[in-house]
């Protein structure tokens, strides 16, 4: 990544900004489908299940910084 202070300092403004009414709607419903999803889980299935956890999050950073690095050289290169 050719931008790596830029990214890091727009992720770290980004993250400290708060939540919009959208965001807050669309994260309970999403919290509502995994409790459904997830309410008859074994012990077994929990551990898998929270697996998943940190390749997400994962995918899910390297996701943004692909945009804001997008984004950057689009407007200014």
């Amino acid at each position: 990544m050719k931008n790596e202070t830029l990214v890091e300092f727009i992720k770290e403004k980004y993250y400290e900004q708060k939540m919009s009414a959208e965001y807050k709607l669309q994260l309970n419903k999403i919290v509502e489908l995994e409790d459904k999803f997830t309410k008859d889980f074994s012990k077994a299935k929990w551990r898998e299940y929270f697996n998943l956890d940190p390749a997400i999050g994962e995918l899910h950073s390297i996701e943004i910084e692909q945009i804001i690095e997008f984004v950057i050289n689009f407007l200014f290169f």
